[in-house]
């Protein structure tokens, strides 16, 4: 009879290979990550948008165009009224929690500035079913009310920094006449991409309040040079 040898890993060769594979996980991993974080919370934003921009279609049903809505008039209707008014009736939807402010939201803190400042506390929120809270604030520009969505694509689980896991959209606000009058993105100057990350959608002195503008423009993607 022939001597039949036969072939294995030896324990160190296991080991070895086991090893290599860790390492190539713990390079990999984080970016894996990373990378469906940002898929996911683009995705979301896009969600919650299109949810919001159905509602202002709806408005203007009922309403008219938001030329002719009266909440647009300095010193005309809070924040609360906007939205129990042009906002959360046309959800279609009785399962919509509102909260008088942040800590009712169940924040524990204020949501963050990108640069790591507190925002303004003086919000009216409410949440969807979808799990997607927005706060609704207001200021008053030399000629008009201005309402401003924040939008939490995670509600109160999340980092809750804006551009990052909120952002921030507005109702007619903007330098251009003709967008007066429309629900979008913020980017009041209309920056370019390069612009608004330069001024505002960065970690060194930017708010991120024009960061979903960013998102809107490239397709509803978080690209590599977003900064997350």
């Amino acid at each position: 009879m022939q001597n039949h040898k036969i072939k294995a890993f030896t324990l160190a060769e296991v080991l070895i290979t086991l090893g290599i594979i860790g390492i190539v996980a713990a390079i990999t991993m984080p970016a894996l990550i990373t990378n469906y974080q940002k898929k996911e919370t683009a995705k979301r934003l896009q969600q919650a948008y299109n949810l919001l921009q159905q509602t202002a279609s709806l408005a203007q049903v009922e309403y008219g165009d938001m030329e002719t809505w009266d909440c647009f008039v300095k010193g005309s209707i809070s924040p609360e009224e906007f939205a129990d008014k042009y906002i959360i009736p046309f959800f279609k939807d009785t399962n919509i929690k509102k909260f008088g402010d942040w800590s009712k939201a169940g924040y524990k803190n204020p949501p963050k500035l990108m640069d790591g400042s507190d925002t303004t506390s003086g919000y009216y929120f409410f949440q969807v079913p979808q799990g997607y809270i927005y706060g609704i604030s207001y200021y008053d520009a030399p000629e008009r009310r201005v309402f401003l969505v924040n939008i939490d694509v995670n509600g109160i689980s999340g980092k809750n920094i804006i551009g990052r896991d909120i952002f921030v959209a507005t109702y007619g606000y903007n330098n251009e006449e003709n967008n007066f009058y429309k629900l979008q993105m913020y980017n009041y100057n209309n920056y370019s991409r390069q612009q608004i990350l330069d001024r505002n959608c960065n970690k060194t002195g930017g708010t991120g309040q024009y960061c979903g503008a960013i998102i809107e423009m490239d397709g509803w993607e978080i690209k590599d040079y977003y900064p997350w």
